[in-house]
C-alpha cells in the first residue's frame, strides 16, 4: 500500500511540475484559459495501463494542488470539472480498445475545454462564451493530439515502471 501511495505521490508531482511549466507559456492569444495540456499526459500514462483509479487520484490532486498554487481559487470550479469529465472519457475510449493514444488524447482535450465552457456559460448565464467554442475545439483537437503523442512515446519508453 505505502509503495503504491508513494508511486501516485511521484506521479502527481511530475503533473504539478508540468502544470507549473504551463502556467509559464500563455497561449492566451487563441482564447482565454487555454493550455497546452502537458500535465494531462501523467494521466493519460494511467490511464493506457488500465489504472484508472491512479489516473482519477492524480488529476484530482494535481488539479487542487495547480489551483492553490497557481491560478485563482474561482478557477477551481472549471478545473475539476473539466478534468473529471475528460477524464471519464477518455478512460471509456480506452476501455474500447478502439482509440489510439492520439484519438484518446484529443477527445479528453474537445471534452475539457467544451465542460469548461458550459460551466463558464452557466455561472455568467449568458451564452456570448459560447462564442469561444471553435477555437476552444479547434486548440483542444491540436493540443489533445500533441499530449496523446507525448504520452504513447513515453508510455513506450516506461513501460517496465507500471
Amino acid at each position: 500500500m505505502a509503495k503504491k501511495v508513494s508511486f501516485y505521490a511521484l506521479f502527481t508531482a511530475l503533473a504539478l511540475l508540468f502544470s507549473f511549466v504551463e502556467s509559464l507559456y500563455s497561449l492566451n492569444f487563441i482564447a482565454p484559459g487555454i493550455k497546452l495540456g502537458l500535465a494531462n499526459c501523467v494521466a493519460l500514462l494511467f490511464i493506457f495501463k488500465g489504472d484508472f483509479k491512479g489516473a482519477f487520484l492524480i488529476n484530482i490532486a494535481r488539479i487542487l494542488l495547480s489551483t492553490l498554487l497557481f491560478s485563482a481559487p474561482s478557477a477551481l470550479l472549471f478545473s475539476l470539472t473539466g478534468g473529471v469529465l475528460s477524464l471519464a472519457v477518455s478512460c471509456l475510449l480506452q476501455k474500447t480498445n478502439v482509440f489510439s493514444p492520439i484519438g484518446i488524447g484529443a477527445a479528453g482535450a474537445v471534452t475539457h475545454n467544451l465542460i469548461q465552457l458550459i460551466v463558464a456559460a452557466i455561472i455568467t448565464a449568458t451564452k456570448g462564451v459560447l462564442f469561444y467554442a471553435a477555437p476552444l475545439i479547434f486548440s483542444g483537437i491540436i493540443c489533445g493530439i500533441l499530449t496523446g503523442i507525448a504520452a504513447g512515446m513515453i508510455e513506450k519508453k516506461i513501460k517496465n515502471i507500471f
